[in-house]
């Protein structure tokens, strides 16, 4: 006896269970426009009812109402698609259980957004006087975007020089941007940004420039100036460009889009020592060792020096070749010299201009040039040799006179 009741009190339970039990029924689900494109504003029209015992129950009770609301259900659609009404617009009137009504939701469906499959959910609950009376039940709806809206892109970058090295000036970057979408984009700006603290803009606000309207598969090309420092280190940097637009119905966006940029590797000449000083009135000589510092080889490295017209010096030959110097290597440049008699006894200045090849076997057929500056010191004056051999001569006139005077 006992086993039969416990068998019929799990009947009763489960059969009061199901009556209980109310669903939402989706029954047709239509778009408009048919076919869904990024940048579109869509209507997303739905036909449901609610069924089961607890909708039936509530029928002609004004206290009672049954409401449905639309909501993402993806981490894509979140991202890509905006539900501009969560509750909709009731198309035929109020909601009875049993009976088929429509409801037309709108979303906005972002100009970036790729194509594929959008997942949302149609979620249903009975409330009483406006209070939720149990679960939410729901249905899942699919909304297919089928066509690319504006999609703006790099489809090429040009550089000029073609290989941009350390110490390059007005580095010109030619890119030219695409809008591969369906959509035409307004107001476009672009602005470009490189986290290096030895590439910056040739140019104050060079890194920033607008181009208009950017229709369905138009390109424009965009040109920025650039200045390498002389001790860039060659590698791979990141062209950042920062693009902000608007849609045709004003909404703003933005996106960005990394490029690589390739600063080849060159030779680069410094000053390693100089060694030098002398006696004003004299000779001396000047010793200038140089350094490739860079990290290709130099070619054909001559040092010249240059000599302002007031300085107290006379060069015969005011350059020195110095020949190729491999990354790391150093050479010596020499100067022989006279250093007048007026000159002042200090540390004088030189201006050294060095030229040098590129690496030929790179393919670097550039001439570079680099300012420098020599410091050379005159310690002291020499003694004056006339006077010496003057000196000389009347005291051997003296020593004659009196031997003569000696012998009468």
């Amino acid at each position: 006896m006992k086993l039969i009741k416990l068998l019929l009190g799990f009947v009763v339970v489960l059969v009061l269970g199901q009556a209980g039990f109310s669903s939402l029924d989706l029954r047709n689900v239509q778009f408009d426009p048919a076919i869904v494109g990024a940048g579109d504003e869509v209507d997303i029209v739905v036909e449901y009812s609610s069924s089961g015992f607890e909708g039936s129950k509530y029928i002609g009770d004004s206290d009672y109402t049954f409401g449905v609301k639309l909501l993402s259900d993806d981490d894509l659609t979140r991202k890509y698609v905006e539900v501009l009404d969560t509750f909709g617009d009731d198309l035929k009137g109020s909601v009875l259980d049993g009976i088929l009504y429509n409801k037309v939701f709108k979303v906005k469906v972002k100009p970036d957004a790729p194509k594929g499959s959008y997942e949302f959910k149609l979620v249903g609950s009975w409330y009483k006087n406006g209070i939720a009376t149990g679960a939410d039940i729901s249905e899942k709806i699919i909304m297919d975007v089928k066509r690319e809206g504006i999609i703006l892109d790099v489809s090429n970058i040009l550089t000029t020089p073609t290989q941009v090295r350390p110490g390059d000036k007005f580095v010109e970057v030619n890119t030219n941007f695409e809008n591969v979408g369906f959509k035409t984009a307004k107001s476009v700006k672009i602005e470009l940004f490189i986290d290096s603290e030895f590439i910056d803009a040739s140019y104050s606000n060079n890194n920033r420039v607008w181009i208009g309207k950017l229709a369905q598969d138009e390109t424009k090309t965009v040109s920025f100036n650039l200045n390498l420092d002389d001790y860039t280190p060659y590698g791979i940097y990141d062209l950042v460009y920062k693009i902000s637009y608007l849609d045709e119905d004003d909404n703003s966006y933005s996106k960005e889009i990394s490029v690589p940029f390739f600063v080849k590797p060159r030779g680069f000449l410094e000053i390693e020592s100089v060694t030098g000083s002398g006696l004003a009135g004299e000779s001396s000589r000047l010793e200038i060792v140089v350094k490739n510092t860079g990290s290709q080889s130099a070619e054909a490295v001559d040092v010249r020096v240059l000599v302002e017209g007031s300085q107290p010096f006379e060069f015969d030959v005011r350059n020195s070749y110095v020949g190729e110097l491999e990354a790391g290597e150093s050479g010596k440049a020499i100067f022989n010299f006279d250093i007048l008699s007026k000159a002042d006894v200090k540390e004088h200045d030189f201006k050294l201009v060095i030229r040098s090849k590129g690496d030929s076997d790179e393919g670097d057929e550039n001439i570079y040039t680099y300012s420098r500056n020599a410091k050379f010191d005159v310690v002291g004056v020499a003694t004056n040799k006339f006077v010496w051999v003057g000196s000389a001569g009347l005291v051997l006139l003296l020593v004659v006179l009196v031997f003569r005077g000696r012998k009468k």
